[in-house]
């Protein structure tokens, strides 16, 4: 299939329900309509996704969001959908989910799906969290135990952003714990017609 390298074009659009507002961005003028489509359904349901986990059923939920473009080149789209929801408590709850997908098939990845099947990748990213987790002096709820094959993450020029929510890992107060990796430092796991390939330039 043709690699569409061109940066996708994206408006604003705005999801409204009951004390939900959230800021979302929709794929426009792509060459593909096929993958424009599947890119926005993408979107819409991750949104939903978000508002839904954020809501507390027994408590008056206020929801405002918005989101961050992350990576949009060589064909890969990523981004970061980010919702606060106030309840009226001590304070407010935040929780950022992310999509990361090829612009010329659409398809969202999930971590595992960037990586050599039954490669190390975990190995090494999880070494790389380690280091950084000491050199940084990140306070930690519990003893660090790894990713997930589906771990939350995002990708940036050079480097695949690993992140946990709100108490995934630390205290509330310690925010968000993202983990940058380099590319490079994942050469030898990442598929030669990978997703990622596009963006390492040492393989």
């Amino acid at each position: 299939m043709l690699l569409i390298k061109r940066p996708v074009a994206t408006v604003n659009r705005v999801y409204r329900a009951p004390n939900v507002t959230m800021l979302y961005p929709q794929v426009v003028g792509h060459q593909s309509i096929y993958a424009s489509i599947r890119m926005n359904k993408n979107i819409q349901e991750r949104m939903i996704d978000l508002v839904r986990d954020l809501k507390q059923p027994d408590l008056k939920t206020i929801i405002d969001g918005s989101y961050e473009i992350k990576n949009n080149q060589r064909g890969i789209f990523s981004v970061s959908l980010v919702g606060l929801a106030e309840f009226g408590g001590a304070h407010p709850m935040t929780m950022v989910y992310s999509l990361t997908m090829d612009t010329a098939t659409g398809e969202n990845y999930q971590l595992h799906q960037l990586f050599v099947p039954g490669s190390a990748y975990m190995d090494i990213i999880n070494a790389e969290i380690e280091r950084q987790i000491k050199v940084r002096d990140i306070p930690l709820l519990d003893e660090f135990k790894g990713i997930a094959p589906d771990q939350d993450y995002y990708v940036s020029d050079k480097a695949l952003v690993i992140y946990f929510q709100l108490y995934e890992l630390s205290p509330y107060a310690a925010g968000f714990p993202y983990f940058p990796i380099p590319l490079y430092s994942l050469t030898n796991v990442i598929p030669e017609d990978g997703l990622l390939s596009r963006l390492n330039y040492f393989i």
